[in-house]
């Protein structure tokens, strides 16, 4: 049979290290080993779960060219996809006996008939792998949320500021000694209620508050910017919210206020109201106007509470009457929570099954730590050469600071991507665990479950949620929809749907 090799970095830092290498040859040996034909070589470079994989595209569109049946041989599962989204397209193709699926590090092959459980293991393997993604994004977000609860400011500093990292590598601010005196001197100057900002405009020169790449004086939408950010006398405002921080402030808050009095109050940031919790809070749509599904308790005169899911009506009034939250709980229960269940033999074969995935993640977790950690030496080194340059006049001071900058930032998001690798691997461990407690118990799960429990475990196993006419319209995630009404394993066939009224 004549064969395709597709090998995929996400990144050019990837495809510059032995990660693209090392599948070549795996690749080649495995067709070798099998007997097939090897007909062209597919070198990737781009995500699997962003933007339109127009490389992918090609090698799909090649091999939908050719009058013979073609083996696509892949490393790995998640070097083809991180998401369903390609499966569709990939399942129908091997339906139709136009190709096949060779993954050398599951051992796994799909053909037009191949049994259900191999599919199942396919579907697993994909989830797991976005699951991965998913949970490295989470972490990585986490520690930027961690961080700014800790007075840590995680993007460019404002004027006024430097962006350092301290002897332990981690970020820090300093204060910019040739320019806080000039941005103190701008409120001072606005507060005197003697200088529009077009005044301003023509004065801040003298102050040194200048443009780094341009050299040129800032201009009056900077200087409006300046004037609104509390960040100068110690909180700092992160999508709307307003947090102490930890660096030395430049004026008083006495002085940022009297400036916004000369600007009539604008630019003030309320903070938001914590969210009352509900089951089903930000789960669900409207199906008349598309809004969102707002809860409400209402407390009977016997003392007893109910909740009641209603449009929002943001966008008007709709015909959408408003639902008695344990309704919709009850068709949960009945459509998917008592639907789901492993006979033990299945159950087995799920655990082998994720086992395996959880080897796989394992190797991507081991290739991607060894990258990050060759990058990181790299610019160790970088630092220190720059050093020599500066020593031996090569370059100018200016020139050393700005260059120095840039590998402090280049090292702390590495160390920070290296965390979140280590976090995400215990993560991922925890998310496999929960998936076969959560299938297998799910409806004894839910009914012992608090409030927040039970929305995390609707939101794992239902999208798409939509209200309409006092019922709830859903879609079961993959691949509890393969489980649900499971009573043999013919119910795992893809294209079981196909064959039914």
């Amino acid at each position: 049979m004549k064969a395709v090799i597709l090998a995929r970095v996400s990144s050019r830092e990837q495809e510059n290290g032995m990660s693209i290498d090392a599948q070549l040859e795996n690749m080649k040996n495995y067709i070798q080993r099998n007997n097939l034909s090897l007909l062209k070589t597919f070198q990737i470079t781009e995500s699997s779960t962003k933007g339109d994989r127009k490389k992918f595209v090609e090698m799909l569109g090649f091999v939908k060219s050719q009058k013979d049946k073609i083996a696509i041989v892949i490393d790995c599962v998640d070097r083809l996809q991180r998401s369903f989204k390609e499966s569709i397209e990939l399942d129908e193709l091997r339906l139709k006996d136009k190709i096949e699926l060779h993954f050398i590090r599951e051992n796994l092959v799909l053909h037009r008939d191949s049994p259900s459980t191999d599919i199942l293991r396919w579907d697993m393997h994909v989830m797991m792998a976005k699951a991965y993604v998913g949970n490295l994004r989470d972490n990585v977000k986490r520690s930027v949320d961690y961080n700014i609860t800790q007075g840590r400011w995680q993007s460019q500093a404002p004027m006024g500021y430097l962006n350092r990292l301290d002897d332990n590598g981690k970020k820090i601010i300093i204060i910019d000694p040739d320019r806080a005196v000039g941005i103190k001197r701008l409120f001072e100057e606005y507060s005197s209620r003697l200088h529009t900002l077009g005044d301003l405009e023509k004065k801040v020169g003298q102050f040194g508050l200048t443009n780094k790449k341009t050299g040129k004086p800032i201009c009056k939408s900077q200087i409006f910017i300046i004037l609104n950010n509390p960040f100068y006398y110690g909180v700092m405002r992160v999508k709307g919210v307003l947090y102490p921080h930890i660096y030395d402030p430049l004026i008083d808050k006495a002085l940022f206020d009297k400036c916004q009095d000369v600007m009539k109050g604008k630019g003030r940031i309320s903070c938001k109201s914590s969210e009352i919790p509900f089951i089903f809070r930000g789960l669900i749509k409207c199906a008349d106007c598309g809004c969102a599904i707002s809860s409400d308790k209402k407390t009977k005169k016997s003392g007893r509470e109910y909740t009641y899911l209603s449009c929002s009506h943001y966008k008007g009034n709709c015909t959408q009457q408003r639902v008695n939250e344990s309704v919709l709980l009850e068709q949960i229960e009945n459509e998917v929570l008592q639907k789901l269940n492993f006979p033990p033999d299945l159950l087995q074969e799920l655990l082998d099954t994720l086992k395996s995935v959880l080897k796989a993640e394992n190797n991507y977790v081991l290739d991607e730590t060894a990258r990050l950690r060759e990058q990181q030496d790299k610019t160790t080194t970088k630092r220190s050469k720059l050093l020599d340059l500066l020593l031996s006049e090569s370059i100018t001071q200016d020139d050393y600071a700005k260059k120095k900058a840039e590998l402090e930032e280049a090292q702390y998001n590495i160390k920070i991507k290296l965390d979140a690798h280590a976090q995400a691997d215990d993560t991922f461990i925890n998310t496999l665990e929960s998936l076969l407690f959560i299938a297998s118990r799910a409806n004894e799960l839910f009914k012992s479950s608090e409030v927040e429990q039970k929305r995390e475990i609707i939101n794992l196993l239902l999208t798409n949620c939509i209200l309409s006419d006092g019922k709830l319209r859903f879609s079961l995630r993959k691949p509890f929809d393969a489980l649900v009404n499971l009573t043999n394993r013919a119910g795992w066939l893809r294209n079981l749907d196909s064959n039914q009224d």
